[in-house]
């Protein structure tokens, strides 16, 4: 059972990747998905060095010790991830991408119980449905003709292997990282993932160097705090308390907090994504909640025995 920090945590990081839509929206007018990416992470790794250094040390050991499941997760769950994700947004349509991503906790889940023995019981069942739906409503507007005629493109296979990289991301530790802090796991992560990206960015796109306008960089550096320093590490940790299956039902927020940012700019909401947000939170809440035990009443003691 995790704690209220746990929770804040969770929710807080799914509120920053929802950001991230917006934000990467404006900055990918001015520069590619691939430099995004590569000066995210590489500003985020050099803000989080100095802090892991200062509050744990760096545990060189640990991270040596555990070098190929951090690589893989560098490379499947962040530069992967990002990769997949931008590019197959470019490629199919948000109502499309919004509803492939939205299958991750149901992937995360299922991945956790094959590799890590993790139990799924009803109620996580219960939670997953509920946020699936929720989601459908949103992105469908309610209409179930929508929903059914939707076209699917190459752009939605990229999506989707972004979806099964993140929930292979969040998998990894647990089984094949022994003996590192969740702040070290997330430092060594987002440097490597940082890296890569920024190698493929100047490789591919060439625009890793190029000077881009100043509310274009500002967005970048929102984004490196905000969705990479906070919401990598807020998850993992959160991650190494309750379980990467349980920790997956709040990607689900994602959209709809993106909803909500929408609104705020000037977007309007509509009675689905009303609807949909409530089948969401209703979701996360029953998935992650205990049912209280019932009131079994005192049975009374014979007069000889009390």
């Amino acid at each position: 059972m995790g704690s209220p920090l746990t929770w804040f945590k969770l929710i807080g990081a799914a509120f920053f990747w929802a950001a991230m839509f917006h934000l990467g929206k404006y900055a990918v007018s001015a520069m590619s998905p691939l430099a995004i990416g590569g000066w995210r992470f590489l500003l985020a790794g050099a803000i989080l060095l100095p802090m892991v250094y200062w509050r744990q040390g760096l545990d060189w050991a640990g991270i040596r010790r555990n070098i190929w499941p951090l690589l893989a997760m560098a490379t499947i769950g962040i530069c992967g991830f990002n990769i997949a994700l931008f590019y197959g947004l470019r490629l199919t349509s948000s109502v499309n991408g919004a509803l492939i991503i939205a299958l991750n906790p149901a992937i995360t889940t299922l991945i956790s119980a094959g590799l890590n023995g993790e139990r799924i019981n009803t109620r996580q069942i219960i939670g997953l449905l509920l946020g699936l739906a929720g989601v459908a409503t949103v992105v469908s507007h309610g209409s179930l003709h929508t929903l059914l005629t939707m076209s699917f493109t190459p752009g939605d296979l990229l999506v989707l292997l972004a979806a099964v990289g993140w929930a292979i991301y969040a998998t990894i530790p647990r089984r094949f990282v022994k003996g590192l802090a969740p702040l070290q796991i997330t430092l060594s992560t987002i440097v490597m993932g940082g890296v890569l990206m920024a190698v493929f960015a100047q490789e591919i796109s060439g625009d890793l160097l190029h000077v881009p306008p100043m509310g274009i960089a500002l967005a970048v550096v929102v984004m490196s705090i905000g969705g990479s320093v906070l919401a990598y590490d807020w998850w993992n940790d959160s991650v190494s308390k309750i379980g990467p299956a349980r920790a997956a039902l709040f990607m689900n927020l994602v959209p709809i907090f993106a909803t909500l940012i929408g609104v705020v700019l000037g977007q309007p909401v509509t009675g689905a994504q009303l609807a949909g947000a409530a089948l969401v939170i209703g979701g996360v809440i029953y998935a992650t909640t205990r049912p209280r035990p019932a009131n079994v009443p005192a049975m009374a003691l014979p007069d000889s025995v009390r």
